[in-house]
């Protein structure tokens, strides 16, 4: 095709991904000022963002009360006692919170055996009862997989392929039940007999009348339905903010809820006091979200915030390199890393071995463990690939451009994306290079910052940030602060919420003020799907002022004209707008 024909093909024959009605893709009033505010004033930025999580608490709370959910929290509490499996599923940014929520499972149970050895037996099989896949497999981890979000078929495939069945629960992070995967691997699971919840974060009128996708998983009556629906993104679209915030505050409650229900049923008083934490009543997690917001909004968290969003700035309007060092969350903050990619156009994660490949902006790095362990401290499982055939492809309605050449998504292609704790040139191969230690509730212990100061010699600048409960005790002469006193729990979800939310915060109030944001719309999103298509479609004729139809050609005319080596050089939306005579720089200034 040319440019022509793509739009017209796209205008007449994608209606499904034409996505302008669906509130989560639209700009939120709270935010709409957001590049400007943040250009002028990094605090009062920070706090804008911050306010599109408003209505979260709420949410959850008003989902706790449901028969709905209370059914999901006695659902899981069965899987343990039969030994079923919890398969966690979604895409995109909701897919790696799946994996999440699975490696934190598992880390739960596995860190009992130490502190009650004689019951190891029976917590190792409960830690099995966890499972999880996003769309494109494991790989999707550290780099998007391309269009695989738009097949029902990949999404019932990668279900077939987990062997879920009768009495195993399967549980749907619909995101806002935009991608066609996740639809699909939700039916497919009810199909098989499973008691298959489906999350959704959008009003299920406007996604029923909308959206074929979606509609048709409303209508099996199976499907336990949880709507926790919290308006519009921070930033027009960005799902990765608050629905995976709200998805992860409501799904970590249940989990926690359930799990300490089955303790209390199955251990003696003393193996209780050696668990050492306990769950939250429900609607106390609601409670902790917002006293979490609080705590973010104002005094030394904000100013910390601030001071972080602005060191990160600086680095990278210098063409610098971030590389974040960490072991308890590494998995939280890689999360927000490798999401950086399609929703700023920034170079992905890099092979190790791969000199061609461009370095990506931030990296992370485990202290602790050589590659290949490290990667089993991430994911806790073995590494799940798609080593699906062109014939697969074929079977699966798969587009022509994939079944010529398909994507390197099988198990082999995580370990060359290196996190272990030996060098990496590379992350100083560009300057400034600076070092980022991060201390979560103490986490830098005495190996962790013997490796951050070794290696500090092959970097410029070095500083400890830390979150959450903060020891007395200095780790470094540059220390940024941003305490939070949150409840420890079972899974320590509200830990893992606030590394989640304070990474994702940072990471966009840098891209805003550097001009990456618009508004609150993000001009250099890269499409790797059509919802993104969609999505850089109607940025375009927001701020240019256009039809839906003429922006759509206008895109395609950008899209077909870059060469391959050329995708990070700028966004497709903002080559657009500058070729329609609207600078967006200026704009902000």
């Amino acid at each position: 095709m040319n440019y022509k024909e793509a739009s017209k093909n796209f205008i007449e024959n994608e209606k499904q991904f034409h996505l302008g009605v669906i509130p989560t893709e639209q700009s939120n009033p709270r935010t709409k000022n957001l590049s400007a505010t943040i250009a002028k004033d990094t605090a009062e930025g920070v706090k804008m963002i911050l306010s599109a999580d408003t209505d979260i608490p709420t949410v959850a709370s008003n989902a706790f009360k449901t028969p709905e959910f209370q059914r999901f929290v006695d659902d899981i509490k069965r899987a343990i006692d039969e030994r079923k499996t919890i398969l966690f599923s979604s895409v995109g940014a909701s897919g790696r919170m799946a994996i999440t929520l699975d490696a934190t499972w598992r880390h739960f149970w596995t860190s009992l055996v130490q502190r009650i050895p004689l019951r190891a037996k029976e917590f190792l099989e409960i830690s099995e009862c966890s499972n999880s896949f996003t769309t494109g497999g494991d790989r999707a981890l550290v780099r998007s997989v391309e269009n695989y979000e738009d097949y029902m078929s990949f999404g019932r495939e990668q279900t077939k392929e987990s062997g879920v069945g009768p009495g195993d629960v399967f549980v749907g992070l619909a995101e806002c039940g935009l991608s066609a995967s996740i639809n699909g691997s939700v039916l497919e699971a009810d199909d098989r007999g499973c008691n298959t919840y489906y999350l959704y974060c959008n009003p299920r009128e406007i996604l029923v009348k909308h959206l074929d996708r979606v509609r048709v998983v409303f209508e099996r009556e199976n499907i336990v339905k949880i709507s926790l629906y919290v308006g519009n993104m921070a930033v027009a679209g960005s799902t990765r903010m608050q629905v995976t915030s709200v998805e992860l505050l409501a799904v970590g409650a249940a989990l926690e809820v359930a799990i300490w229900r089955w303790l209390k049923e199955n251990l003696n008083d003393d193996e209780l006091k050696a668990v050492g934490s306990k769950a939250l009543e429900l609607q106390d997690y609601a409670t902790e979200y917002q006293n979490m917001l609080d705590q973010l909004s104002s005094g030394k968290a904000l100013k910390g915030l601030a001071d972080f969003v602005e060191y990160e700035t600086n680095t990278y309007n210098n063409k610098g390199l971030i590389t974040y060092t960490t072991h308890d969350y590494a998995l939280d903050i890689m999360t927000d890393t490798t999401e950086r990619q399609p929703t700023f156009t920034l170079p992905p994660f890099k092979k190790f071995t791969d000199p061609t490949l461009e370095v990506s902006w931030a990296y992370i790095k485990d202290p602790l463990y050589p590659n290949k362990v490290a990667w089993q401290h991430i994911f806790r499982r073995p590494i799940k690939g798609l080593d699906w055939t062109k014939e697969d492809y074929v079977r699966l309605n798969a587009a022509q451009s994939i079944v010529d050449n398909p994507p390197k998504i099988d198990s082999m292609e995580i370990e060359p994306y290196n996190i272990g704790n030996c060098d990496d040139p590379s992350r100083y191969s560009r300057r400034p290079a600076n070092l980022v230690c991060m201390d979560i509730n103490g986490s830098a212990n005495t190996e962790v910052m013997k490796w951050f100061n070794d290696n500090l010699k092959h970097f410029d600048d070095g500083i400890a940030v830390r979150m959450g409960d903060i020891p007395a005790w200095k780790l470094h002469e540059k220390e940024i602060h941003i305490p939070v006193d949150m409840p420890k729990t079972l899974l320590n979800i509200m830990s893992h919420l606030v590394v989640k939310v304070s990474f994702n915060l940072v990471s966009t109030a840098a891209m805003a003020k550097m001009g990456r944001v618009w508004g609150n719309w993000m001009i250099q999103v890269l499409p790797t799907n059509k919802k993104l298509i969609d999505r850089s479609t109607r940025i375009i004729a927001h701020i240019a002022g256009i039809s839906y139809q003429e922006a759509n050609e206008e895109f395609f005319k950008s899209y077909f004209g870059r060469k391959p080596e050329e995708t990070y050089r700028e966004s497709f939306v903002v080559e657009t707008l500058k070729r329609l005579g609207f600078d967006p720089s200026k704009e902000i200034e």
